[in-house]
């Protein structure tokens, strides 16, 4: 299962980023394959934060638009939606404690968790999922 970043799915839409047509091209092959998708909740709600909010874009996503980019992503048959169980939270928990730090790590921990939990590889342009040990992780962008 392909668990995607919230980091590319918003460089996928957002044009203006420097891997933006590596990270679109990426997307578009993940949403045309077969291999199942796991998208975290928590990064959908981050995407539709960061490509909504004014002060982050300089032309942002109205809501309506953002709700229509996941709807489309989850009309197609191998793409769902991944939502933290009570034993998610215990795994994040331990990988935040493994990766000695909380802060910035919390949604990256809960992806990871999300992930394994799911059988699924982490895809991300954030070196930080390499902290995680036992995490399969990989950077489509390199």
């Amino acid at each position: 299962m392909i668990v995607p970043d919230v980091n590319l799915l918003v460089y996928a839409y957002d044009r203006t980023a420097p891997a933006h047509r590596r990270a679109r091209a990426w997307w578009e092959s993940v949403l045309s394959g077969y291999e199942p998708v796991g998208l975290p909740w928590i990064a959908v709600l981050a995407f539709v934060r960061l490509t909504t909010h004014p002060t982050l874009n300089d032309n942002p996503m109205t809501v309506v638009q953002a709700r229509e980019c996941v709807e489309s992503w989850l009309e197609r048959g191998h793409v769902r939606l991944l939502s933290p169980e009570a034993t998610t939270f215990l795994r994040f928990f331990e990988l935040l404690a493994v990766g000695g730090v909380g802060g910035n790590l919390c949604t990256d921990a809960l992806i990871a968790a999300l992930a394994e939990e799911h059988g699924g590889k982490v895809y991300s342009n954030d070196a930080d999922f390499g902290r995680f040990a036992g995490i399969a992780w990989e950077n489509p962008l390199r």
